[in-house]
């Protein structure tokens, strides 16, 4: 399913150099270490790109309107604590605890959205400060213990998996596909596409700025609550630290994928294929016994890359001031 950009122009879609990347580096990586292509380690793979990608989705959301979040991390670990919290110290039912979780995240990220559009406040330090609040908060729920003793069911879909496919993975594909639909074809994520491309432009033309920009950081709650449930259910515990790295691998997964920085531009298949990319660096980082602090120098370095890539070849859309945007699975916004 592509999108015909009207004001683009042709290049390579952002998720075919990806692809290209993962297959080379499989390629390196089978004759090294025998076990690299069973199936347990496409699952391990694949499970760990699931959450990336997720953690991912809720940058990319604020990234499209031309807005970033340092919150995300901070959301995602107090989402999985009240849902740790509501199973373990009060007995609440599985389903009940999960939407509180999500309702958390949604309501962290409108707070987010709220200050960022009212106050005058750069982003910066509106969500720098919100996010180690929400840690803080989170940490003080938990006094730094972990809620474990999680129900089965919620753990079966953490570490559950059809054939060497993780059931995460089946949540993070319906949730990418959400994600594109939404992009695409609701009128919210093309406004929010809109303002990304051109705020003034947008303005004068009628639509609301704000709107799309509370409705953006709401959006990254809910999804950085979707990926706190996550990470809970597989690590079989509630941890108030566990979102401490999801600031910059947010930024990672979302620019390698083919979202534009300054906004209006958002490439869903190309995140997909990018979590995949920095999940099979940890996993050959492991087999090959390097250290592991490694992969944020590779991070780094892959997002200096894409930047520069992105500026230089033709994967995104040209922008044009009050053009609408639209996205697909297979390429960047139009």
């Amino acid at each position: 399913m592509s999108v015909r950009p009207s004001d683009a122009r042709r290049g390579t879609s952002p998720w075919v150099p990806l692809l290209v990347v993962v297959a080379i580096g499989c390629a390196i990586m089978a004759p090294l270490n025998r076990q690299f292509l069973t199936a347990s380690n496409g699952y391990v793979i694949l499970a760990s790109a699931g959450l990336l990608c997720v953690i991912g989705l809720a940058q990319v959301v604020v990234l499209s309107v031309g807005e970033f979040s340092l919150a995300i991390g901070g959301i995602g670990a107090l989402s999985g604590v009240a849902m740790g919290y509501l199973l373990v110290e009060r007995g609440a039912p599985l389903a009940v605890a999960v939407v509180v979780a999500l309702a958390v995240g949604l309501a962290a990220g409108l707070v987010n959205g709220l200050l960022v559009a009212y106050s005058g406040v750069h982003g910066f330090v509106i969500t720098l400060a919100s996010g180690g609040a929400f840690t803080g908060l989170a940490l003080g729920i938990t006094e730094t213990q972990p809620y474990n003793g999680l129900p089965e069911a919620l753990t079966v879909f953490g570490t559950g998996r059809a054939g060497f496919v993780p059931y995460l993975a089946f949540a993070t594909v319906a949730l990418s596909l959400a994600a594109a639909a939404f992009f695409r074809w609701h009128r919210l994520g093309r406004l929010l596409l809109t303002v990304g491309g051109n705020r003034e432009a947008a303005a004068l033309s009628g639509l609301s700025p704000v709107r799309a920009v509370v409705a953006a950081h709401a959006l990254s709650g809910l999804l950085a609550g979707a990926a706190g449930v996550m990470a809970a259910a597989q690590l079989h515990e509630a941890n108030a630290s566990v979102g401490a790295e999801w600031v910059i691998t947010s930024f990672t997964v979302a620019i390698i994928g083919g979202t534009s920085l300054a906004g209006g531009v958002v490439s869903i298949g190309g995140l997909l294929f990018a979590g995949v990319i920095l999940a099979l660096i940890k996993d050959a980082l492991v087999m090959l016994d390097v250290n592991p602090l490694w992969v944020t120098l590779t991070q780094g370095v892959l997002i200096l890359a894409a930047v520069f890539l992105g500026r230089s070849s033709g994967w995104r859309a040209v922008r044009r001031p009050a053009a609408p945007r639209a996205v697909s699975l297979e390429g960047a916004a139009s």
